[in-house]
């Protein structure tokens, strides 16, 4: 444990003891090309993003409505209401569907 702690402080002591001193232009000649690239916006962008009026969002339950899409947490409720009261082990099942249903967007079997 000693060992290692040793060698992290070397590792990170070492480049500003024995590192050569660096000016601003040399790291701005070193910099990735995606910085520079980051810095400006390219035409057509500028274009797209100023185009039009925005149309306006739908609320989530005109969503939910329109295209007929049931709710995680409403699968959840009926599974959760199909197992027997004392059936810990289908209700764990359907709290663990819930939660992949949450984290991929669909229910699985």
């Amino acid at each position: 444990m000693i060992c290692v702690s040793v060698m992290l402080a070397i590792l990170q002591l070492w480049p500003m003891v024995f590192g050569q001193s660096v000016t601003p232009a040399e790291v701005a000649a070193t910099a990735a090309p995606g910085a520079h690239a980051a810095a400006r916006v390219p035409s057509p962008m500028v274009a797209l993003a100023s185009s039009g009026p925005v149309e306006a969002m739908k609320s989530s339950s005109q969503a939910a409505v329109s295209t007929g899409h049931i709710s995680c947490y409403r699968h959840y409720e009926i599974a959760f209401a199909a197992c027997a009261p004392s059936d810990r082990a289908c209700r764990m099942k359907s709290a663990d569907q819930w939660d992949l249903c949450e984290a991929t967007g669909f229910w699985g079997n």
